[in-house]
């Protein structure tokens, strides 16, 4: 902090005439008003006629001593620091000047005058911030004193917007339903801002709280005697609408009022919403139990798009039931050992030998003889912060199959393992697979990451650079889906991308759909000049594979070959041997050594016996 020393006074105790001439000519030359005093009486009395900033004091003097003076100052003005200046070397007088309130403590002779300068400025910047602080509680005691006052109507009416908060909702629901004019009809629309805190985010606070108040200033046009309007969350607005059956009317006008900008710091910006919308009394005989419906079918009105609005329903009642059924056993699935791994294999589009598998995660809810689909689980994982421990867990899991799978004569063939995009940006993938190549013992330059495209394009320089350290490891990657998101090879260049993955959504309609050829054609031209293996996933036919080769796809995935297998079947799958599900795979070839494996499980099963 900078000190305005122009208007900081000092008084200096001391009964040493050239010490104290030498301090006082320091101190001057800092632009202090000084006070000096030669003994403690006489400080006593210029402290009380001058309230100076700062007090400096010997202790050993005649009379009244150093004690006596921090003794006195500091009880009538705790908050002036007292600083002693001593040669008595006793480290019980200093603890005692401590102990009575003496903020410092400089140890005569003073061979560097340079510390009065440092502890002064320290001693009052403290000085400051308690002065700021005690200033704060008392201005905080008055406001809670005159919050008191007025608690009836602050605790009714939202500070900022001057709307009625939920106490008063409550009160005109009340009112509504048991006035003897009410014809049975009363609905709830809950309207929450979706961009609210991305404009906090770009400019601000009080920008956001301003779009707050001109929202609360369009929607005071809908107050009547049989409408409510309120404001129960930073975000959210509620409009309670009584003896109206015409939802359709007040949802349209309610909307009308997003139709205009916002003005925020002289940009026109546009508010975006979903609203919910709940019934009296079929969706809840209360208040409470209304806006509790409203924020359901208010969240699903956010997946339907932006500016949305959906009626409660008892289908969103069982979907909420579901989604928390799946949270809860989702939190439980790792200490119930409830996921597995299951592999999928990947061939050569020429050769048909297997050159690579891809790890997939499936979960079997305990007391559940079904699989939950991945698309159903995944993000959930992400909503409840578990992805990045379920993604850690599913990497090391199949880099230990892979390397069993190795030691038991599989040939030195690619697994690909998924990485979100939460995991991928956690700042710490690195150092969690070094852990899991140490642990298992995996072979680096067999570990390749799959990632989609919005991940490696959400923040280009730190993808650079994680990427390039994990590259470092011997690790590959390899761009999932590739085509439906960002579909541009411009960012490939400085990235160590080593394979693209031609979405099934392009291969499923090969080779009699034009656009699909065009863009499979296209990113293939583009993948071989830059030297980048290309996987065509969800092949399922030999037309399609057959295309994609002549085309010069480098490898292949689907149910063509194999649908996504468990590890046991998985290397029956890989021996030729039937596995659940009764299909042989054909024409093709995997690589391994069955002799190796089949002694490997031999010595395994004499360890065992």
């Amino acid at each position: 902090m900078v000190i305005a020393r122009q208007n900081i006074s000092v008084l200096l105790v001391d009964d040493d005439t050239d010490m104290r001439r030498s301090i006082v000519s320091y101190l001057e030359d800092m632009n202090f008003t000084v006070y000096q005093a030669s003994g403690g009486r006489q400080g006593i009395e210029i402290f009380e006629t001058h309230h100076p900033d700062l007090v400096f004091t010997d202790l050993m003097m005649p009379g009244v001593d150093g004690l006596e003076v921090v003794r006195e100052i500091t009880q009538k003005s705790p908050e002036t620091p007292v600083v002693v200046i001593s040669g008595n070397g006793s480290v019980n007088y200093a603890i005692e000047a401590v102990r009575l309130g003496a903020w410092d403590y400089i140890t005569k002779p003073i061979l560097d005058f340079s510390i009065i300068d440092r502890i002064t400025g320290q001693v009052l910047d403290r000085a400051h911030a308690l002065k700021a602080e005690r200033a704060y509680q008392e201005s905080l005691k008055n406001a809670v004193l005159s919050q008191d006052r007025q608690l009836t109507k602050i605790s009714s009416l939202d500070p900022l917007t001057k709307l009625p908060l939920k106490k008063r909702i409550r009160e005109k629901f009340s009112q509504y339903i048991l006035n003897n004019a009410f014809t049975g009809d009363l609905f709830v629309m809950l309207l929450e801002l979706d961009n609210f805190k991305s404009v906090n985010e770009k400019f601000g606070h009080e920008c956001g709280d301003q779009m707050v108040i001109d929202l609360a200033e369009r929607m005071r046009a809908l107050v009547k005697p049989d409408c409510t309007i309120g404001r129960i969350g930073s975000d959210q607005f509620v409009v309670m609408v009584a003896n109206s059956g015409d939802v359709l009317k007040h949802v349209s006008t309610v909307r009308g009022l997003f139709d205009e900008p916002f003005v925020v710091m002289g940009q026109e910006v546009y508010a975006r919403f979903t609203m919910g919308i709940a019934f009296f009394p079929q969706d809840g005989e209360g208040i409470d139990s209304l806006l509790h419906c409203a924020d359901i079918a208010r969240t699903s009105a956010r997946n339907m798009g932006i500016n949305q609005h959906c009626f409660y329903s008892h289908e969103l009642w069982e979907q909420v039931q579901g989604r928390i059924a799946l949270e809860s056993g989702l939190r439980k699935g790792l200490e119930r050992n409830e996921f597995m791994i299951y592999y999928q294999p990947k061939m050569d589009a020429h050769c048909r030998r297997m050159v690579g598998m891809e790890a997939l995660i499936r979960w079997k809810p305990s007391g559940d003889d079904r699989l939950v689909s991945p698309a159903a689980f995944i993000p959930v994982l992400e909503t409840i912060g578990l992805i990045s421990e379920v993604g850690a867990w599913v990497l090391k899991t199949a880099c230990k199959q892979f390397v069993d799978w190795r030691k038991r004569g599989m040939a030195p063939v690619r697994l690909s393992v998924n990485i979100s995009a939460i995991q991928f940006h956690s700042g710490n993938l690195t150092e969690v697979v070094k852990d899991v190549l140490d642990s298992t013992g995996m072979e680096p330059e067999m570990l390749c990451l799959e990632l989609t495209e919005s991940i490696v394009v959400k923040d280009i320089d730190e993808t650079i650079t994680t990427l390039n350290a994990l590259a470092e490891l011997g690790i590959k990657f390899s761009i999932d889906d590739f085509g439906i998101g960002y579909s541009s090879l411009s960012y490939l260049k400085d990235m160590p991308i080593n394979e693209l993955k031609i979405d099934r959504s392009f291969v499923m309609n090969l080779p009699g759909d034009a656009a699909s050829v065009a863009i499979v054609e296209s990113v293939l031209g583009m993948s071989q000049g830059m030297k980048i293996t290309v996987v065509a996933e969800g092949v399922e036919t030999e037309e399609q594979a057959d295309f994609l080769t002549s085309r010069g796809c480098n490898e292949l995935q689907g149910y063509l070959f194999s649908k996504p297998l468990s590890a046991e079947d998985f290397f029956r799958w890989c021996h030729g041997k039937e596995y659940c599900g009764g299909h042989r795979k054909q024409n093709i070839t995997c690589n391994w050594d069955v002799g190796k494996a089949i002694k490997h499980d031999r010595e395994s099963q004499s360890i065992i016996a």
